[in-house]
């Protein structure tokens, strides 16, 4: 709580911030670990055991009717599944975006503080309080950048497994609806 405090009231914000993103980070990691594309065999030419969550798009994969109207099922069932694998992970971006932003804001109102305390002091130029205020400022983008890192690679994990997971529906699709 000491540096919270020493790094002003930006920090609040960045802590604000860093409570969602973990929350999410936390479920689409769980998320993800717990619903890989069932089929590992993109030569198999039968339904999976288990779809789970994949169930619309192999429902639509194999139900009745001519190719065309299967392909188009297919999408939208794809489209519709993809849609739900990168939920909240617009969110996460923009808190990679937002908290070294806010860092950054945060160590420059602590420099102007820091320079306007300076600039008031009667003892003239104070490398101790200017050093003082300049490392206060400094923790707010520490701060912003600590949520901002691990953030961020979570983000580019999660949106190289959807990609992943795109690739094997539509090599699965692909094979299928050719055979």
């Amino acid at each position: 709580m000491n540096v919270i405090a020493q790094g002003g009231m930006m920090m609040w914000p960045l802590i604000l911030l860093s409570i969602p993103a973990l929350a999410i980070l936390l479920e689409r990691w769980i998320f993800f670990i717990s619903h890989p594309f069932p089929v590992k065999d993109a030569n198999a030419l039968t339904p999976p055991d288990t779809p789970g969550v994949f169930a619309p798009f192999f429902d639509a994969l194999f139900s009745e009717g001519s190719v065309s109207t299967k392909e188009k099922k297919t999408t939208m069932a794809a489209k519709a599944l993809l849609f739900s694998f990168n939920r909240s992970l617009d969110f996460l971006s923009t808190i990679a975006t937002v908290a070294p932003l806010l860092g950054l804001l945060g160590t420059v109102v602590g420099m102007v503080q820091a320079f306007s305390k300076l600039a008031g002091s009667q003892a003239g130029m104070d490398i101790g309080l200017l050093a003082d205020g300049i490392w206060h400022a400094l923790l707010t983008t520490a701060a912003g950048l600590v949520i901002a890192i691990p953030v961020l690679l979570a983000h580019q994990w999660f949106c190289a497994k959807v990609r992943q997971i795109a690739f094997e529906m539509e090599c699965y699709a692909n094979r299928i609806l050719e055979s």
